[in-house]
This record gives structure tokens, C-alpha cells and sequence, in this order.
């Protein structure tokens, strides 16, 4: 009996380790589009960025920023959002640090970091017919605009 249970722990513990040290997981659908819509963003090719929103994704930016509210589609998001990010924040990125699942909502715990801003955040992304349909950040407002280049 004791060698099962010592046999056990060794399978247990081999596979907990293996996959704590970076094996790859297989990503659902939901989580493959988002990270693609981050990893776009992250090089800076909104074209690819472009083509993981649906053509009416709605971006919801909460109170405390400059450019809260409601953006409906691309080109909208684009002026609205990334331009005066990157205005306020030069050299600002967004690296996830995990994908949570639930339904067709995937939520993003990230790391934010530009000149002065160094916070985590989470992000709520909702995926209808393999793209993004509606994006809600849960940022660190105050601290990005401690951060900001007025």
C-alpha cells in the first residue's frame, strides 16, 4: 500500500511540475481569439487587431480616464481609445498574465506598464461568432493618470 501511495505522489507531483514549467496548453477558441487581439496590439499591428473585433465590437471605458465611454467599432476605438493612449502613455503595453474562461467571456489578468505606470488589471472580453463583440477594462485609473503625459 505504501509503495501505491509514494507512486501516486510521484505522478502527481511529475505532472503538476510539467505543466507548472511551461508546457503548451491547448487554448479553447474563445481564449485563442483574445490572446490574438492582445499579442496584435502588443507589435502594434492593428490591422490584425482589427480583424479579431466584429465589425459593431462595443468598447466600454470606465469613469476616471480622459476618454471614458461607450466606442462602437473599430475606427471609433482606434481614435477614441488607442490614440490617446498612446498620447498619455508613450511606450504603453499590456502583456497578459492569464486567461480566465467562463461561457463566451474571457477574462484577462494583465500587467500595464509604460514611462511611471507599472499596476495590474483585468479585462472582460466577450467573443461572439469567433471575435471579439464587446471589450470592458477594470483598470487602475488613478494610477494611470498619475502616469499620464498630459
Amino acid at each position: 500500500m505504501k509503495i501505491i501511495i509514494i507512486l501516486a505522489s510521484l505522478l502527481l507531483t511529475t505532472l503538476a511540475y510539467s505543466e507548472h514549467h511551461g508546457e503548451k496548453e491547448v487554448l479553447s477558441p474563445n481564449v485563442a481569439v483574445v490572446k490574438a487581439g492582445y499579442d496584435a496590439f502588443a507589435i502594434g499591428d492593428m490591422e490584425a487587431w482589427a480583424a479579431v473585433q466584429s465589425d459593431d465590437v462595443v468598447w466600454d471605458i470606465p469613469v476616471g480616464l480622459p476618454y471614458s465611454g461607450s466606442y462602437t467599432g473599430t475606427e471609433a476605438i482606434k481614435q477614441g481609445v488607442i490614440g490617446p493612449i498612446s498620447e498619455m502613455w508613450p511606450e504603453f503595453k499590456v502583456e497578459p498574465i492569464h486567461f480566465y474562461e467562463s461561457g463566451n467571456v474571457v477574462f484577462v489578468h494583465g500587467k500595464m506598464t509604460a514611462e511611471g505606470l507599472d499596476t495590474e488589471t483585468v479585462h472582460m472580453v466577450t467573443v461572439k461568432d469567433g471575435k471579439y463583440s464587446r471589450f470592458q477594462p477594470f483598470d487602475d485609473s488613478a494610477a494611470m493618470m498619475k502616469a499620464a503625459k498630459k
